[in-house]
């Protein structure tokens, strides 16, 4: 029932848009982010509607305090979110930290909420504000990809325990087992052939019923309306999502599945060489929405359990069927390793060479070819192309030749690949049967290759065809069921691997194009630096090693109209083209507010905070800005005063005349964008001629399992040890050492003060000869 609207927050608590974080809420909007901010004077919690909704207290009165949030917070979660928060606090960092919530519907949401401490003038947390995400499906995505990993895994392990039966209950209850640690499924039949006609054509195996219900089904005529009893009689799988969608034939079996209190079934065919002798019958007690990836697992599963089965039949035949017991359980041993080794698989190359060597072998086959269909781009006036990739051997080395060919080539591979039929020939005149008219062409390809007999299986991708996997004989055969059955294995083994090798090309290359861009973008703006008179600047970019995503690092240095010289590094959160993008904006809007007002770099970084706030840039960053000051009086005593201000950026390093180094540390003050009516300071030391300033991004001294401190430290050793070097020298040995260990953008300016009762050194003032662009 309806009641009175309820208050979005207490009406003495303060609106959302003053919160420290405001600049962030149009991007929250494009980014569906909930803000909050906690009083911790007060204890008062202020949080936006989208915030509230997330953790389904919309519709609730509120108390305006920090303690409304645990009222829907999952229970057991309840006490890693509040250790969280007295971490932040404690640390005056930052809060990370994932938990359930459970809506008053039952609903369970998984929500990710991240916050900045804030501190007064005295150094106390003051307040902390943050964001909300709902990480929900994210997570079911990741989820379900652990899961498709664990099934597949679990498999491997499952083939193991099918090569170990020794009998058909011992099949039957490996097949049991199965449904449910790898499928979910409630139940699991084995629907089997027996020769005879009539009511006794089919015999069923199941242990997931009772006595009465598995009675009733222990034989079936042929034309029981089931889907099991029609894939085993005909071979036809059967994906059925929910019983009130099953096929119109089989309206008038219904009544076993409701009694056997089944809703959706999953029946794949098992084969032996002589064709069709049963089906394998998973089902469950809800709808089941089948993905490619469950109809090739019980695909595969299935093939397995043929196996099994066909290896327990033969051992009871004479030595001929013993032969063929053999050699399906090396087929079935290979299967597995071949899903091993898929798995490890990281290209196209690969795989073929895990299909060639361990997989087709077993068919007597020389080798195997993947013939794998090329995108098209939209504006090609040409048809589809294809690409055959192929192991030779040549002087005990194996290698992959590749070769581009037209659809309209006449090869069986070819057509399977364009038009997703199967081929398993014995002869070449059976291939030539393929192509009438161009039997000629056919018969060249086939002596030229010294093929005789032949397959060519097809290779899908979320039930698309994306190319075909072809043996070739040389010598004629005739392909049985078993074969056949076993390279439809091996083709759905190898899809799934190209499949997720092609979707980690794609990833790959995506992640590239936006690092091209992005770092297209930060180049641009990392321009050369100016020689004023008796000081030397020498500035160094380093992209991170790893393949990243670029970041928001960036280095400036410029002329004031007043003459002074400034230097900047700075640093913008995120690592994307938006980080990128921001980094410009902020270089810019500096630049410009440091160049037209003169002013101290205080002033500057607190005009620059309030137009990223105003000008709603949508990032924060550290940044250090630096002013080489020098009066008329002071040039002539050949004085000069170093002015700096630090927005939560590194500190910079002095390295005096005498060759020792100290950091230039003073209390750390707020991020840009982060509070912009914090108050901010200017500081000043003496800049001795001979002197060198070093002003860095944090990828300097940042290593994955080192502190900061330890970074800092070893900068601070390694400066004074190359305290002779000039400010060009010694950036490049600077960068020289980090090497290959750069996990992060490195952005490096260096300030060399030389004497000015000297003459002017060649490498620094306006005289300077310009380098080469």
């Amino acid at each position: 029932m309806d009641g009175p609207p309820v208050p979005a927050t207490p009406p003495d608590a303060p609106p959302v848009q003053d919160l420290a974080t405001t600049l962030l809420v149009v991007a929250s909007d494009a980014a569906q982010l909930g803000l909050w901010e906690w009083d911790l004077l007060t204890d008062r919690l202020t949080w936006d509607a989208r915030s509230r909704a997330m953790y389904g207290q919309d519709r609730m009165p509120l108390s305006g305090f920090v303690r409304d949030i645990n009222r829907t917070i999952h229970p057991d979660d309840q006490q890693a979110v509040a250790e969280a928060l007295q971490r932040a606090i404690e640390r005056k960092g930052t809060l990370e930290t994932e938990f359930r919530v459970v809506h008053p519907d039952g609903t369970e949401r998984v929500l990710y909420a991240r916050g900045q401490a804030l501190i007064d003038a005295e150094g106390r947390v003051v307040r902390m504000v943050g964001t909300n995400s709902d990480a929900t499906e994210l997570r079911q995505a990741q989820h379900q990809a652990a899961q498709d990993s664990a099934r597949m895994a679990r498999l491997v392990d499952v083939a193991r325990a099918l090569g170990d039966a020794e009998d058909e209950q011992d099949v039957l209850g490996v097949v049991n087992d199965a449904a449910t640690a790898v499928f979910g499924a409630s139940s699991a039949a084995l629907v089997l052939q027996t020769g005879q006609p009539g009511a006794q054509a089919l015999r069923t195996l199941t242990a997931a019923y009772d006595e009465g219900f598995s009675a009733a089904v222990a034989h079936l005529p042929a034309d029981t309306p089931l889907p099991a009893v029609h894939t085993a009689t005909t071979g036809t799988t059967w994906f059925v999502t929910e019983r009130a969608e099953a096929p119109q034939a089989f309206a008038a079996g219904l009544g076993v599945w409701e009694a056997s209190g089944t809703d959706a079934v999953g029946c794949v065919p098992l084969v032996s060489d002589a064709g069709v002798f049963g089906s394998l019958s998973i089902g469950f007690p809800h709808p089941q929405r089948w993905r490619e990836a469950d109809r090739q697992l019980l695909t595969t599963f299935g093939a397995l359990t043929s196996q099994a089965l066909r290896r327990i039949w033969a051992r009871s035949a004479e030595l001929t069927a013993l032969h063929a017991a053999r050699r399906s359980a090396a087929q079935q041993t290979a299967l597995v390793a071949l899903a091993q080794s898929l798995e490890l698989a990281q290209t196209e190359e690969e795989v073929l060479a895990v299909v060639s060597g361990g997989g087709v072998s077993l068919l007597g086959a020389r080798g195997a070819v993947l013939c794998l269909v090329a995108p098209v781009p939209a504006d090609s006036a040409t048809g589809a192309r294809l690409r055959a990739l192929a192991t030779s051997f040549s002087e005990g080395t194996a290698r992959t030749e590749v070769a581009e060919l037209g659809a309209d080539v006449p090869l069986p591979m070819v057509d399977t690949a364009t038009t997703g039929r199967a081929h398993f020939l014995a002869d070449r005149a059976a291939a030539e049967a393929l192509f009438p008219g161009r039997e000629d062409a056919v018969r060249a390809l086939h002596e030229a290759s010294g093929t005789h007999a032949s397959a060519a299986v097809p290779l899908t991708d979320g039930g698309a065809v994306v190319g075909s996997l072809a043996v070739a004989l040389e010598d004629e055969h005739a392909w049985t069921a078993d074969e056949r059955a076993l390279l439809a294995a091996f083709t759905a083994l190898t899809a799934t691997a190209l499949s997720r090798i092609h979707a980690q090309e794609a990833e790959r290359a995506a992640s590239a194009a936006v690092r091209r861009f992005s770092e297209t973008l930060q180049r641009s703006l990392l321009t050369r630096p100016p020689q004023p008179d008796h000081l030397q600047i020498a500035v160094r970019y380093l992209p991170a090693a790893a393949e990243a995503q670029v970041g928001g690092d960036w280095y400036d240095a410029f002329m004031a109209r007043d003459g002074a010289t400034s230097i900047v590094v700075g640093d913008v959160t995120g690592h994307d083209r938006e980080a990128a993008a921001a980094m410009g904006q902020m270089r810019n809007l500096l630049r410009g507010i440091a160049h037209v007002s003169g002013a101290e770099p205080a002033e500057v970084l607190s005009s620059l905070d309030a137009a990223v706030h105003d000008l709603e840039v949508g990032a924060m960053a550290t940044v250090l800005l630096a002013k080489v000051v020098q009066t008329p009086p002071m040039a002539e005593r050949g004085e000069r005063l170093l002015r700096w201000s630090n927005a939560g950026h590194p500190p910079p390093l002095l390295l005096g005349p005498d060759g020792r180094a100290r950091y230039l540390e003073r209390d750390p003050e707020l991020l840009i964008g982060l509070a912009p009516e914090a108050a901010r300071r200017s500081h000043e030391v003496p800049l001795e001629a001979g002197a060198t300033l070093l002003v860095f991004s944090d990828g300097l001294v940042e290593r994955r399992g080192a502190t900061l401190t330890t970074g800092l430290e070893w900068l601070a050793r390694t400066v004074e040890e190359l305290a002779d070097l000039g400010a060009e020298d010694l950036c490049d040995e600077l960068l020289r050492r980090v090497g290959e260990r750069v996990e992060d953008d490195v952005a490096v300016v260096a300030l060399r003060a030389h004497p000015t009762d000297r003459p002017r050194p060649a490498e620094a003032g306006p005289e300077r000869v310009p380098l080469d662009d």
